[in-house]
Parts: structure tokens; C-alpha cells; sequence
């Protein structure tokens, strides 16, 4: 069925039917030319002037030239899909789905739209509605939405590019030298360069001074789809004003889906890479192209805005993780090799202080009096990340954080300008239609002076407490989580001690720290799960107003719970495994008659390691199951399932990408928070495992292709978005960059024992070096003063001697009532000025650092100014020659045929 008001007969092109003509202009064959009754060329002696370069502009991918004009167009070839609908019929005349359903479609023809309808080739009830903008429908969207397009430059135009100041010649060499042996550039000649083009924004009456994007669409296709995908949603079908948009339609069951269509298939037939899909595939997402630079133009002009900015971000987020990595690595490698000159460790390892580190059972009753010896392998894998080097290496990451924020800015800066967005307005945004459907009460819009549905500001403030306090209930969740794992580490390393093997009782530690890992990881995934479902639940409670404040509602409650979930536990294991925690052996802390497990005596650092590692890497493992692995057995499933049949070889495209995954909500955002998250662990606790950095640039090239893929190949085309920079999630990285300085600096200051060291460095020891330090950082005893849990049913199971005391780690008086000495004064005074010290001096660096480095670059400001002087220039110039003959001049194409870029002995993209 043709839902199209004229008939295919009577569709000689696409600009004659959106003109409304009654005069049908002939093209040559094989040509389209654009419509003299639509004013946008003038006639002269019953010709059309500059019709040999306007009919480059056709408003299609190429028509015949296409590879797959059968998947890609209307039936008559010319008039492109811009977006399908899907729907099941049921078979009944007196549907009611179907009545709403011929409402909508009568509506979107009203509203400047052509649809054409397909029945599925697999099943006789699916149908496929293929909806086409026309170009004047475009024209009136684009100034409604103030697009920015190319303006048309004369020969005697001025030059975008400013004059360029001589620079040093060393810095010309190198940077030609550099480009030309840069062995991370793709260079693929499916994807030149292209040059930067003068843009304005589109106004309808002067739009005879505007050039095409790419050469064969005045708009690109992700304009194409923005604009339609908003008429579909301000379309009404009903009567009510809350009847309206095809979210609403989608979400009643009334169509069944609703999105663009790729370019065509993703797999290329032979050499030739016949769309650029493909070409994304090719050079973006392949796993071949793994150390390659992004084609981020490509990928922009493809998806929009929204995605291009993340890739960038993400970009910049690996090449600034490479430095991190190797200077991390460095860290852990200096660890090693002082490993065998560390003083402290030899202490512990050497078998003579045995008796000298007579140690306090660690579990009540089933634990037994132990040698500090045998924490010996303990003690040499803390020194792998608690050693010299990781006060430097957090300093480090502190200024490297603010580092990459800079260069992120600069870089936004420069990709808005290139992708002619550093200008954009914010446009008037609507209200949700579910916001619309559930609000009952109204008042005029102080901008469209319409009435509209509103909730009071009371009601709203209500709702918004509400979820808070949900937020905080959830939060006490978290909370409880640890609480169970602390019980968990508690009796199990009891039940482990209680073991008669000596291998279990020696590596017990180990074992619980590793399981206890896994369990919260578990923990935070089902959690993480159930939240984000209430979390929905929650936003759509308080039912923002405009889908911007339903994005950031939502993002302030996701981020904020999976904050508390996912660090947590390494807060507790930094900061609440002390003394002061959990006690000392006269006067233990319990939970549920349960001792609760405190560190080993040579640091709690290798359990913070533990634990973020298990966490980190744990979750990018699900996390590629989850987002690539299963996605891909979704789209072979599929495939296999709908294989074509003998009479149909080959599913069309709009069918064909109905098979694929469906796009998911708030797709982007999940992948902001993903690599949000992976960035509180690189900053926040790089202190206690410097190898952070190294494990998230691992991930992240691999996971960079793996999510291409799934844009390219594995989901259907999202709806492109029109941004000019990644919004709030930059404000959430600052404030992390802050953070993780507070965090590290406490981390280094109460975790680590640098500062006890330092401290007896300088102020107890007899020769200035760390012999003595692990004898004067253990207290004192007596074993008839611990408390009645704490003596050992069996005081000989470990050792084959006792002695009247026993050892633990603490600064305490060798005396009853044991108080705290002077050394623990002179220790906690000196943890409190280092962690002043170390926040003055790192907020010091990056305050300096930021106002160095300008947001936008001072060459980049002078070419703003030019591009818009050069604009104005261009249109006064448009508007004179505008009654005379006034050839397009098409941009260079984004992407170009193998065949005219290189020799035809290599024609491989």
C-alpha cells in the first residue's frame, strides 16, 4: 500500500513532487535537476539555467549508481528513505492500532512527509512504512533547527585559512617529519581529508547561497534523519494534545519499531567497499585497525554529533592513557627492583627476627600465635605497589588528569569549529510526550505562549525528595552489601585458620581478600541491575519536562548510586580496616559476635590492590560479554533464522536491519558511564595499584572497535543528535580530577606506611635508614592481657614455642593499659600535614597548569572570527549574483571510490 497522495507514475523526481508543480519538468535519463517552480533556479527561454551542475546535487545517494537503490530509495529510485516504521496488523478492519495508525501517517503526509509501504518477505503481517522528506520540507526544518551549511564561495572570496605566522623552522621540520612517519595515521584512501568549508546558518530565503556537505546530499543523511525523526515526534494522532510523536506510538505497541536506515550491507562484496557503512567497518570498527587513529570525521558525518564527540573523548582518553601506562608501569618495575634492597621486607623475611615477631592470633579462639616470617611473600607483593615511587606516581596522575581535561577542551574546541557547531544555539526545546500524556494540569508557555501541561513547583519539589531519599535507601543497600562481605571475611578466615592443612592456614589471607573481591563484584552488577531499573522508575516519577532535564535527572541518580556501589568497598578497605576500626587485642570491634578482619602487619595496601583489580577488570570482562559478545550471537541468531529463501535471495535493507538489535535507551550514556567509572579508578586509587592505567588502555582499545562494531554492524542506525560538546559528563570529570587528589593523598598518608617511615626515618632511627622500623611499628603485649575471645584454643598449632607476649601493629605503650605512645602522636601529626602538603602543592600545579593552558587556542580564535567574516562576505556576494546563473559548487566528497584515489593495480580500501 502507497500511502503517497501522488502516484509513482507521476514522480518524475523528488524536487517535483515536494514543489507541488503542475508542470512536471522532464529530466535527461539517468539525471535529476532541481525544480524551477520551487525558486530555486531561474529560467531562461523555457531552460533551466546551470542545470549541467545543479543535477550534482540530487537529492539521493547516486540513484542507479547505487549499489542497492532497491533498499535505499522509494520504488521509483530517486526519493530517498530517511527513516522506517514497522508494524504488525492484525488482520481486523476494525483495529483500533490501525485506525490511530492511518491518523498518524495522514498527519506526516500533512506535515510535508511522503510515505511509501512494504510487506515484509518473511512475514505476511509485518509491515515496513518508508518515509522520505522532500527538500522543502529539509529547507524549513533546517532554519527551524538553525543547521549550520556551507556557504558558496566565488573565486575572489577571501581564503578561510588567516594568514600564518612564520614559526621556528625546527618546529616545521619536525611536524613534516612527524606526519610523514606517524605510524598511527589511517591511511586509507577510502577516507581523505577534507577541507574545512565556510558555514552560516541555513536560511531558508538565502538558500541559494548554500553548498552541499559531501557533494551528493544538500543535506547529509544524519541531518536528513534529525529532521525527520522530529517531525515524527511533533506529529499528533489523536485529538488530544497528548496524543502525539512516535515514542508514544512505540511505546502503546502500535508500531513496532522506528528507525534510519544504514547505508546498506556491512560486508562488502570483494575489494570494492560499496557504501560507507562499509567503510566504517573497514577503517573504524575492523580489530585490524586496532592502533590507527579514529576516522572521526567519518564517524561524525555517519552517526551525528553526539557519537562523534564521545569517540573523540574516548580518543583522547587512550592517547593520554599511554604516558600513564608506561610511567605506571615504570612504578610497579621500580618496585621490583628495589625489591631485594628494601629493609623492611628483609626484616620480615629474615628468619632470625622469628621470635623477635612473635605475632597476636588473628581470628579469635581457631587462630594461634604466628611468626611475622611468615607473611614474608605478603610483604614482597605490597612492596610491588607500596614502595618509593608512589607518592611520585600519584603526583603524577593528579597533574596528568588536569592535563588531559585541558587537552580534551582544547580538542572539543577544535572539532566544534571544524564541525561547524561551535555556534550552535541551544533550540526551544519541546516537552516530553510522556510528560505530555501524564500531566493534567496547564498554564501558557512563556515562550510559545501555548498552553501546555506543567507540574507546580511544590509537587515537583515533593518528588524530587522523594527520589533522593530512595537514592540514600539504596545507598544503605551498598552498605549493608559490605557489611556482609565483612562477615563473610570475618568467620571464613576463621574457618581457613581453623584448617589443619598449613598451606591453606599460610595463603588464607589471600584466598579471602580474592573471594571477598569477587563477591562484591558480583554485588555491585546485581545492584547496578536493579538500579538502574528504579532509577528509571524514579525519573519518570518526577517526569521532567523537556528530554534534556530527563537526561540529566537521570544521570545525577545513575552516577551517584554507582559511585557509592562501585567504590565503596575500596573506601572501607583504605580507610576503615585501622586500628580505630577494628580495635586492639585487649578490646576487639565485632560484628554478629564476629571479630572483624583488620590488615596484615605489613599494610593494607596489597588488599586495596586486590580489590580494585578484581573490580576493574572484572567488570571491562563482563562488560565486553555483555556489549559485544552476546549482541553479535543476537544479530547471527538472526540472521540465521530469517535466512533468505530461494525466491527472495536477499532481504531488503529496511528488513534487513529490523533484524538487528534494536538501539537501546540511553545508549551513550551507559557508555559515558562506563569509561567514567574506569576513570575514578585510574585517578582516584592509582596509589595503591599503578598498573590501573595500563589494564584501562588494554580495554579500551580493545572495547573502542568492539563498540564500532556494534554501531557499524551488530544495532540499527541510532537517531543522530546535534551536540557541541559531551555535556555534563565533563563537569563530573572535573570534579573527579579533584577528588582523586583528596583520595590519593589519604591514601598515601593513612594506607600506605610512607609517612611512618618517613617519620622514623627522620626522627627515630639511629642511622637514618629503615633498620629497626618494622620492630619499632609493632606494639607490645601481654598474652595475659588479651581479651577472653582472642586467647587461642591451641597457642603451639603454628609455632612450637610460646612466649609471655606477642606483637601486633600499632604505636601503643609496652604497659598495661596500653595508651598511645608519642610515636603515634608524631605519626598521625605528620600524616595530617602531608595530606595539607600534598593537596596544596597538587591543587597548586593544577590551578597553574589551567590557567596556562587556554581553553581555546589563540590561532583557533582568529579563525572563528575569519570564518564568520568570510561568511558574511560570501552571502552579500550570494545575494547579488542570486538572479544570475549560479552553479553549485559541490564540497569533496567524505568518502571517494577506491578507483579515483589510487593506481588500479591496488584498488584496497
Amino acid at each position: 500500500m502507497d500511502n503517497n497522495p501522488t502516484s509513482d507514475g507521476s514522480k518524475k523526481n523528488d524536487e517535483q513532487s515536494q514543489a507541488g508543480s503542475s508542470e512536471n519538468q522532464t529530466a535527461p535519463q539517468g539525471k535529476k535537476m532541481w525544480p524551477s517552480s520551487d525558486g530555486l533556479i531561474n529560467s531562461e527561454n523555457g531552460r533551466d539555467s546551470g542545470h549541467e551542475n545543479i543535477e550534482l546535487l540530487v537529492q539521493d545517494l547516486g540513484g542507479r549508481q547505487s549499489p542497492y537503490p532497491e533498499s535505499l530509495f522509494f520504488r521509483d529510485g530517486q526519493r530517498k528513505i530517511d527513516f522506517v516504521l514497522v508494524y504488525e496488523s492484525s488482520g481486523d478492519e476494525d483495529d483500533k492500532n490501525a485506525a490511530t495508525r492511518k491518523i498518524y501517517q495522514d498527519n506526516l503526509i500533512k506535515h510535508g512527509l511522503e510515505l511509501e509501504e512494504e510487506i515484509s518477505l518473511q512475514k505476511e503481517n509485518l509491515h515496513f512504512v518508508k518515509v522520505h522528506a522532500p527538500l522543502k520540507t529539509l529547507f524549513k526544518l533546517a532554519e527551524e533547527l538553525m543547521i549550520r551549511m556551507p556557504v558558496k564561495k566565488s573565486d575572489d572570496s577571501p581564503d578561510l585559512s588567516p594568514k600564518k605566522t612564520k614559526r621556528p623552522n625546527i618546529y616545521r621540520r619536525f611536524s613534516r617529519w612527524w606526519e610523514s612517519v606517524d605510524p598511527f595515521v589511517n591511511s586509507s584512501p577510502c577516507i581523505p581529508q577534507t577541507e574545512k568549508l565556510v558555514t552560516a546558518t541555513f536560511s531558508y530565503s538565502n538558500r541559494l547561497s548554500f553548498q552541499s556537505k559531501n557533494g551528493r546530499l544538500f543535506f547529509d543523511t544524519a541531518d536528513r534523519c534529525r529532521m525527520v525523526y522530529r517531525i515524527l515526534q511533533m506529529t499528533p494522532f489523536g485529538s488530544e494534545v497528548n496524543d502525539s510523536g512516535i515514542v508514544s506510538l512505540c511505546d502503546d505497541e502500535i508500531f513496532t519499531a522506528c528507525y534510519p536506515l544504514h547505508d546498506g550491507p556491512s560486508v562488502q562484496k570483494g575489494d570494492h567497499v560499496a557504501n560507507d557503512r562499509q567503510k566504517l567497518r573497514t577503517d573504524w570498527s575492523s580489530f585490524r585497525r586496532l592502533f590507527k587513529y579514529q576516522p572521526i570525521n567519518a564517524v561524525r558525518r555517519y552517526f551525528g554529533g553526539r557519537i562523534g564527540f564521545y569517540y573523540a573523548w574516548l580518543g583522547v582518553y587512550i592517547a593520554m592513557l599511554v604516558p600513564a601506562a608506561f610511567v605506571g608501569v615504570l612504578c610497579f618495575i621500580y618496585g621490583i627492583g628495589s625489591l631485594n634492597t628494601f629493609q623492611p621486607t628483609k626484616d620480615i623475611c629474615d628468619k632470625k627476627n622469628e621470635k623477635l615477631f612473635y605475632m597476636c592470633p588473628k581470628c579469635d579462639k581457631y587462630c594461634s600465635f604466628w611468626s611475622l616470617s611468615t607473611s614474608c611473600d605478603y610483604a614482597k607483593v605490597g612492596h610491588l605497589f607500596d614502595n618509593g615511587a608512589t607518592v611520585f606516581f600519584s603526583v603524577f596522575m593528579s597533574i596528568w588528569a588536569t592535563l588531559f581535561l585541558e587537552i580534551w577542551k582544547r580538542t572539543q574546541v577544535r572539532l566544534s569549529y571544524e564541525w561547524g557547531v561551535y555556534n550552535l544555539i541551544d533550540e526551544y526545546e519541546p516537552p516530553r510526550p510522556q510528560f505530555l500524556l501524564s500531566v493534567k494540569d496547564k498554564r501558557p508557555n512563556p515562550v510559545t505562549d501555548k498552553e501546555e501541561p506543567y507540574i507546580p513547583s511544590w509537587t515537583r519539589f515533593k518528588r524530587t525528595l522523594g527520589g533522593l531519599g530512595v537514592i540514600f535507601f539504596m545507598g544503605s543497600v551498598v552498605i549493608a552489601s559490605i557489611a556482609g562481605i565483612v562477615i563473610y571475611r570475618a568467620t571464613t578466615l576463621a574457618a581457613l585458620y581453623a584448617n589443619s592443612n598449613h598451606d591453606i592456614r599460610q595463603n588464607a589471607k589471600l584466598v579471602i581478600s580474592f573471594t571477598a573481591a569477587i563477591m562484591n563484584l558480583v554485588f555491585i552488577k546485581i545492584l547496578s541491575f536493579v538500579y538502574v531499573k528504579l532509577a528509571v522508575i524514579l525519573t519518570n516519577w518526577e517526569n521532567p519536562r523537556t528530554k534534556s532535564e530527563y537526561q540529566n535527572a537521570l544521570t545525577f541518580k545513575m552516577y551517584v548510586f554507582e559511585f557509592v556501589n562501585t567504590y565503596s568497598s575500596l573506601f572501607y578497605i583504605a580507610f576503615f580496616k585501622s586500628s580505630l576500626i577494628i580495635g586492639k587485642p585487649t578490646e576487639y570491634n565485632r560484628m554478629r559476635d564476629s571479630r572483624i578482619e583488620g590488615c596484615d602487619p605489613s599494610g593494607c595496601l596489597i588488599d586495596l590492590c586486590i580489590q580494585l583489580a578484581v573490580i576493574m577488570i572484572g567488570k571491562q570482562i563482563l562488560g565486553f560479554a555483555l556489549e559485544f559478545m552476546w549482541p553479535s550471537a543476537v544479530r547471527a541468531w538472526n540472521k540465521w533464522r530469517h535466512k533468505p529463501t530461494e525466491e527472495n535471495k536477499k532481504l531488503p535493507q529496511w528488513e534487513s536491519d529490523y533484524l538487528l538489535n534494536p538501539e537501546p535507551d540511553f545508549r551513550m550514556f551507559y557508555e559515558y558511564l562506563e569509561m567514567v567509572i574506569q576513570f575514578g579508578f585510574v585517578t582516584m586509587f592509582v596509589a595503591s595499584f599503578p598498573l590501573a592505567p595500563l589494564f584501562a588502555l588494554l580495554n579500551n582499545i580493545f572495547e573502542l572497535r568492539a563498540d564500532a562494531t556494534n554501531f557499524a554492524v551488530n544495532f540499527r542506525r541510532p537517531v543522530a543528535e546535534e551536540v557541541k560538546n559531551i555535556g555534563v559528563w565533563f563537569g563530573i570529570l572535573e570534579i573527579l580530577t579533584k577528588i582523586s587528589v583528596l583520595v590519593n593523598s589519604f591514601v598515601i598518608a593513612f594506607t600506605t606506611d610512607f609517612v611512618p617511615r618517613l617519620v622514623y626515618m627522620y626522627g627515630y632511627s639511629p642511622d637514618g635508614t629503615l633498620k629497626g622500623y618494622i620492630n619499632e611499628s609493632l606494639a607490645y603485649i601481654n598474652v595475659s592481657d588479651l581479651e577472653q575471645h582472642s586467647v587461642p584454643n591451641d597457642p603451639l598449632k603454628n609455632l612450637n614455642y610460646t612466649l609471655p607476649y606477642c606483637r601486633f601493629k600499632e604505636y601503643l605503650e609496652p604497659y598495661p593499659p596500653y595508651d598511645y605512645s608519642k610515636h603515634y602522636l608524631h605519626v598521625t601529626l605528620a600524616r595530617v600535614l602531608f595530606v595539607l602538603f600534598f593537596q596544596y602543592i597538587v591543587f597548586l600545579v593544577k590551578d597553574l597548569l589551567a590557567w596556562l593552558v587556554p581553553d581555546v587556542p589563540k590561532s583557533l580564535e582568529v579563525k572563528i572570527k575569519r570564518e564568520n567574516h568570510v561568511a558574511r562576505l560570501c552571502l552579500r556576494k550570494s545575494e547579488v549574483q542570486a538572479t544570475q546563473e549560479t552553479p553549485w559548487e559541490p564540497a569533496s566528497p567524505p568518502y571517494q571510490s577506491c578507483e579515483s584515489l589510487v593506481q588500479p593495480e591496488n584498488t584496497h580500501c
